[in-house]
């Protein structure tokens, strides 16, 4: 998808210097238990699907959006599973935006369509069995993966490192 208004409107102000943005990501897990990926256009890696909330958007709606466009799938957000950032989430565009991301990771379950490339952002878009996750998939995304799978009540976020035990 190209840029939305309101980021258009930002880089006509600051032009490629950074710009902090919140995203929204989904780890889709398939009725056979396996995950939804997309093989970004921008830099050629696997990747879950997702992307930067719009002004006054929801997180969870966010993410029914941003899949939908990525792969054709429409999905259910059944639990947050991670807020992730820091120096790891500083990216580079191959225009040369730069952009420091603040990610709210989903657990979602497909409710209908075929996974498809949907826009320009994905070469290729299909779901991968847990164990054969593919080469360029990056650490960060593996991690969302595994936090997702997890049974548990509480979200991952990094705690403060000067945190008493």
């Amino acid at each position: 998808m190209p840029m939305s208004e309101y980021f258009h409107s930002l880089r006509e102000r600051v032009g490629s210097d950074l710009l902090m943005l919140c995203g929204a990501s989904g780890v889709v897990i398939n009725a056979e238990g396996e995950v939804l990926l997309q093989l970004r256009s921008d830099n050629g890696n696997w990747a879950l699907p997702g992307g930067a909330l719009d002004p006054g958007e929801q997180p969870a709606d966010a993410v029914v959006r941003e899949i939908f466009e990525e792969t054709g799938v429409h999905v259910l957000p059944e639990r947050l599973t991670g807020v992730y950032s820091g120096p790891d989430m500083f990216f580079t565009y191959p225009d040369g935006n730069q952009v420091a991301v603040t990610s709210i990771c989903f657990r979602c379950r497909p409710i209908s369509g075929e996974p498809q490339v949907n826009d320009d952002e994905s070469l290729e878009v299909r779901y991968f069995p847990l164990d054969q996750l593919p080469e360029g998939l990056n650490q960060m995304h593996r991690q969302r993966i595994e936090h997702a799978l997890k049974d548990s009540p509480v979200a991952f976020f990094q705690k403060p490192e000067d945190q008493s035990s």
